[in-house]
């Protein structure tokens, strides 16, 4: 995750109600995305390459703000209580950092392994990170349903 926003000063509903509007807005413009960037050239040489990645980067731009979004959505459905030896609200901010250094590692590796033409390495890591950090997104906004029902 980029860059996380502290979540609006407002009470835990209003926070709630307006990151799942962002969330959802955020989401909703995925599949244009996706379906731009599946008609992109489908070459081989290094203008295809850049090409390529200039539409992941949109892509992973998207798929970032949208975990961004589930984050601050779960962020505010949780809390610490010490006295109930509970830290789930911690417990998010550990794992999401644990799960960053994750995305990283795992992306730099597929990268290495999918070898080929060295201009296509920055299109592999970034279409990585793009379809790791969706997942990571829908994860998330799971999570927070359940943090909700609870």
């Amino acid at each position: 995750m980029r860059s996380v926003v502290a979540p609006l000063r407002h009470n835990a509903k209003s926070t709630t109600k307006i990151a799942g509007t962002l969330a959802c807005a955020v989401l909703a413009s995925a599949p244009a995305l996706a379906a731009q960037c599946d008609t992109s050239d489908a070459g081989v040489g290094l203008d295809s390459a850049q090409a390529r990645l200039h539409c992941v980067e949109k892509a992973e731009g998207e798929n970032d703000r949208r975990l961004n979004a589930a984050y601050r959505l779960l962020l505010g459905a949780l809390k610490d209580e010490a006295d109930q030896g509970t830290f789930t609200r911690s417990h998010l901010v550990a794992a999401q950092r644990a799960w960053i250094a994750f995305r990283d590692s795992e992306c730099e590796l597929k990268a290495d392994l999918a070898g080929g033409a060295p201009q296509w390495r920055a299109v592999n890591q970034a279409q990585c990170v793009s379809d790791l950090t969706a997942e990571r997104a829908g994860e998330l906004l799971r999570d927070s349903d359940a943090a909700n029902d609870h």
